[in-house]
């Protein structure tokens, strides 16, 4: 006769000590926990941190401004320590033609690598005005591969741009034709249209800039703007790379670095790129790591248990 509170066991069911249940309930806990820590996001040492920096984009419309921006990058990797950061300085000039007002520079350090620079695009339209930017890139390297080296950075600079009439040419630009999708450097694109001086487009990279495999750096700057008519644009980027590297025999494992909030005075959000730890063998020794833990776990839990079940039947 069973209480309302009772439940019926079928026959056949085999009945199990509660202390084996408990066991097995703490070993499935343990597990989840142990499966969490070791496959779940990695936790910080899956990501490299990195910043994007912008400067005088969409200022000053209205037509007879003049804009000066300068950014000047220089980052620093160890690829051996996994020690990663930059040092960024900034100035700006702003206010009508010919009488612009200049702040001082401003020099900030961030324990972060800068990656990407968005500079002077979409500013000063309206005519009879003039934009003058420069971004300068330094990127030192240290512990890199052997035969690690650089390569041309790519450009698609001053298409659709100088158009409207007025005195030719309009373009002065290095090098040009420079047409390449997905650039490194992308820059006087869409700008200064409406007619006006001659070489009122004159944008610049100068040579030699250089791409790195082991740290890429974008630029885009000095595009849509300046337009409205009897305008001038000097847009210029520099790229360099110093790489220090290592004999092969004594090539360090990249270390994969915490990411860090990053706060700019003139920034967009922070982006996370995914750092390869599959490849370095993160992935891997983690993953060995713990099912080695839920093993010892569960071998452990089970013998308790047992003990636990011969000693009630003794009683």
């Amino acid at each position: 006769m069973f209480t309302a509170s009772s439940s019926p066991v079928a026959a056949g069911t085999p009945r199990y000590p509660a202390s084996i249940v408990r066991t097995l309930a703490l070993t499935a806990s343990l597990a989840i926990a142990v499966l969490a820590l070791t496959f779940g996001p990695a936790g910080a040492n899956a990501f490299a941190a990195t910043q994007d920096l912008t400067q005088c984009n969409g200022l000053l419309g209205g037509g007879g401004q003049e804009l000066d921006c300068t950014i000047d990058v220089v980052n620093n990797l160890d690829l051996a320590t996994g020690t990663e950061s930059s040092t960024v300085t900034t100035t700006v000039c702003q206010g009508p033609n010919s009488a612009p007002i200049c702040g001082q520079p401003v020099t900030t350090s961030y324990n972060l690598l800068t990656k990407s620079v968005d500079q002077c695009n979409g500013s000063v339209n309206g005519g009879g005005s003039t934009l003058t930017c420069r971004v300068t890139v330094v990127n030192n390297i240290t512990g890199a591969p052997e035969n690690s080296g650089t390569t041309g950075a790519t450009v698609n600079q001053c298409n659709y741009a100088g158009t409207g009439g007025g005195t030719a040419p309009t373009l002065n630009c290095d090098p040009f034709p420079a047409s390449v999708s997905g650039a490194t450097i992308t820059q006087c694109n869409y700008s200064v249209n409406g007619g006006g001086a001659p070489d009122r487009v004159t944008c610049t990279v100068v040579d030699p800039s250089t791409v790195s495999a082991l740290l890429p750096v974008t630029v885009n700057q000095c595009n849509d703007s300046a337009n409205g008519g009897g305008s001038l644009v000097t847009c210029s980027v520099k790229l360099t790379n110093t790489i220090t590297t290592v004999a092969a025999s004594t090539t360090p494992t990249p270390v994969a670095t915490t990411p860090a909030k990053n706060v700019l005075h003139d920034s967009k959000t922070d982006g996370f790129d995914l750092v390869a730890a599959h490849d370095a063998g993160t992935f891997g020794g983690t993953a060995f790591l713990g099912a080695g833990i839920l093993v010892l776990l569960a071998s452990g839990l089970l013998t308790l248990g047992i003990a636990t079940r011969k000693a009630d039947a003794r009683r």
